[in-house]
């Protein structure tokens, strides 16, 4: 994202940022007079007309009295003091009082037995005030009528007050949005022109060869972004004449920042840049690659350094108890508490930290610290009133020379392996590889050479039968990728499967996968009956995902609802917007969306608004006591009702027993998947299920 202007140099700024200042100065002053001038007339008109009313009062009662003989005095009764007043002028009430304050006379019964002591009683004439009781507002005119005698009248102030008194708020309101405007705009055109060199001093100063290597950085650029040895950006791009916004990963954050860029005499870039507040959609950073380019650092560093898997393994749990930002708040806690003791921290995903920790004076007391440490990461963690447990395992491997290959891929699945160890541990929550005790981790330690297995052919894809209550025989498969019992290979798929993301060798299996079951959908495309693919985060974020899938699907010309893709919520909660542009891509091409495991998180119906969905699984763990457990019954009907209000298919998987198929057969389900039907089968055996299959 680039600011393309004309530059602007130092004194450009300072004149900007004058007249900024003077424009604020005299809209404050134009307020504050208007606000001043339009206040006071509203009061001095209001009190005004009272005061005339007040005058005209006391010429009244003076009037009346004399007419009629009487003297004023104290000997007189209510009878002949009310007798006084001929006309009260528009006023609520009207008043005798002494010059002591006494009331002798109130004909609203207003002011008791005294009248307020901040009223003025005038030596001559009519004094006219405003007092307030309670949540009203009161004008009083006080006139002298003789000796020690005075004439009140008084009469409701309120609505007069809260019109001022709204008035007062108007102006301030355009004020405030004035002011906010003039600041934006100024800050916008400050933006929209940039900063040269000349105006602007930079944070950060670096230099870059042509591929985004940091050759060499100011301090400040090191202290803010210690891992950061690249960037990747294409730095070609940049130029002095406009700012590049880019973003540079900061701890388990994102900082944004815009560069100016200049070509020095050896080829090199020259690098001036600052913070920058505001969004930004440059691709993100893939932390597993930093983390590779930090770790290829060290090695001619140090001899001996650290290299760690830090696993939150409860972390799911949390997410799916109180949501999203909660678990954001805890990883945020755990993140800090790592960050006390390792520099060097990269998220590889939601529920696994890399770290690194270089070798030196430090490295030792490290080691002797890790039980302490680990210790710190399990304790307690209290949001919002809140106190959960995160039970945290790690895994460490000791890179040194005896290290059997000292590839980053070597020791991150050296890392894994004690990983693993812990995790099967109840009683240790962390382990330390290292060469020497290798054998103790043999049946933890792997290391594939996907190329390799692919061209010896030990992986397969069987195909667990879907069966459609309504049609009464098999509607489709979900193609499942395993490795061929032949090749003598103990591995646990999900281990290989992450370790071919990490590797870069997703692509390759992507490829195997997509095809083999893309061939068998054609094999049994005649049979009227759909083949689904599971689609991980990794392969669904790839850049040019999309086409190489509809490539695969193009060679073998399958017709439209052969083919589903299998989508998991659990991983839409990053790049949500993104992921939808790509399943919309493939729904255009005839191939439906099942969103698996559905209900198991909180964000569930979100996902089920937004995304193209044509079918929804309902998670094994409502399945299995469905017949027993009414919460797991109420919950199935509920994800059921919703399927057939809104004419999306379900599939119930873990159907294992005729009392749970036929509790759901009665809410409505459309389709069972589980061991009732068949456990997954190689191609031939599926083709022959689908001829031969009977539900009993």
């Amino acid at each position: 994202m680039q600011f393309h202007t004309k530059q602007l140099n130092k004194m450009t700024v300072m004149k900007a940022v004058t007249s900024l200042i003077i424009i604020m100065a005299v809209l404050i002053v134009s307020v504050v007079c208007i606000v001043f001038a339009a206040t006071n007339a509203a009061n001095k008109g209001a009190l005004g007309t009272y005061e005339s009313w007040g005058e005209n009062l006391s010429v009244d009662v003076r009037t009346n009295a004399e007419e009629r003989g009487i003297t004023v005095s104290t000997s007189l009764t209510e009878s002949q003091f009310a007798s006084l007043f001929g006309g009260d002028r528009g006023f609520e009430g009207v008043a005798i009082v002494t010059s002591s304050r006494h009331v002798l006379y109130d004909s609203g019964d207003f002011l008791g037995e005294l009248i307020p002591s901040g009223a003025e009683m005038p030596q001559e004439g009519t004094e006219v005030s405003v007092a307030k009781y309670g949540d009203k507002s009161y004008v009083l005119a006080i006139s002298r009528l003789e000796g020690e005698y005075f004439t009140v009248g008084y009469i409701d102030f309120t609505a007069s007050a809260h019109a001022i008194s709204s008035m007062r708020k108007s102006v301030s309101a355009i004020f405030v949005v004035s002011a906010l405007f003039i600041m934006g705009s100024f800050v916008a055109y400050v933006v929209t022109t940039g900063l040269d060199e000349r105006g602007h001093r930079y944070k950060y100063k670096l230099t870059t060869d042509i591929e985004g290597r940091i050759l060499s950085s100011n301090e400040a650029f090191k202290t803010d972004f210690p891992q950061t040895i690249r960037l990747y950006e294409n730095v070609l791009n940049f130029s002095d004449n406009s700012l590049t916004a880019i973003k540079i990963p900061c701890y388990d954050d994102e900082v944004f920042v815009a560069c100016a860029a200049k070509r020095t005499t050896k080829g090199n870039i020259k690098l001036t840049a600052d913070l920058l507040s505001m969004p930004y959609n440059s691709q993100a950073t893939k932390q597993i690659e930093m983390m590779n380019e930090m770790y290829s650092s060290f090695l001619p560093k140090h001899k001996t350094f650290l290299i760690g898997i830090i696993n939150f393994a409860d972390l799911p749990n949390i997410d799916t108890m109180f949501g999203r930002e909660f678990t954001k708040s805890v990883h945020s806690v755990l993140y800090e508490r790592i960050a006390k003791r390792f520099t060097y921290i990269y998220v590889l995903d939601t529920y696994n930290i890399g770290v690194l920790y270089k070798g030196g004076k430090d490295y030792s007391i490290l080691l002797e610290d890790l039980k302490s440490i680990v210790d710190s990461y399990n304790e307690p963690i209290k949001i919002d009133e809140n106190i959960v447990n995160v039970k945290t395992k790690c895994g460490f491997a000791v890179c040194d020379n005896n290290m059997a290959h000292r590839t980053f891929d070597y020791a991150m699945t050296s890392a894994e392996a004690a990983l693993r160890r812990a995790k099967q541990d109840e009683q240790r929550d962390y382990y330390v590889f290292h060469s020497a005790e290798i054998k103790a981790y043999s049946k933890y330690f792997f290391n594939y050479d996907i190329r390799e297995m692919l061209e010896d052919n030990m992986f397969e894809m069987e195909y667990q039968p879907q069966y459609g209550i309504k049609e009464g025989r098999i509607v489709g498969f979900e193609a499942l990728f395993r490795v061929k019992k032949t090749a003598n290979v103990m591995v646990d798929i999900f281990d290989l499967i992450s370790y071919a993301e990490r590797s870069g060798y997703m692509l390759l299996l992507s490829e195997f996968i997509f095809d083999t079951a893309m061939r068998f959908a054609k094999s049994v495309e005649d049979k009227n009956v759909t083949v689904s693919l599971n689609v991980s985060p990794v392969q669904l974020m790839q850049a040019g995902f999309c086409e190489s899938f509809l490539e695969i699907y193009d060679r073998y010309n399958l017709r439209e609802g052969s083919i589903c893709v299998e989508i998991t919520e659990s991983f839409l909660v990053q790049n949500f917007e993104y992921a939808i542009k790509k399943l919309e891509i493939l729904q255009e091409h005839g191939i439906e969306i099942h969103l698996d495991d559905f209900g198991t998180r909180y964000s569930s119906l979100l996902y089920l608004k937004k995304l193209p969905v044509r079918v929804i699984k309902i998670d094994r763990e409502f399945v299995v006591d469905v017949t027993d457990n009414e919460l797991d019954k109420s919950i199935t009907e509920m994800i059921v009702n919703i399927c057939n209000k809104h004419n999306l298919l379900c599939i119930a998987e873990g159907v294992e027993t005729m009392e749970q198929y036929n509790e759901l057969k009665k809410m409505g389900v459309d389709i069972i998947q589980g061991w009732l039907v068949s456990k997954s089968v190689p191609a031939n055996d599926a083709i022959r299920l689908i001829d031969e299959f009977k539900l009993k």
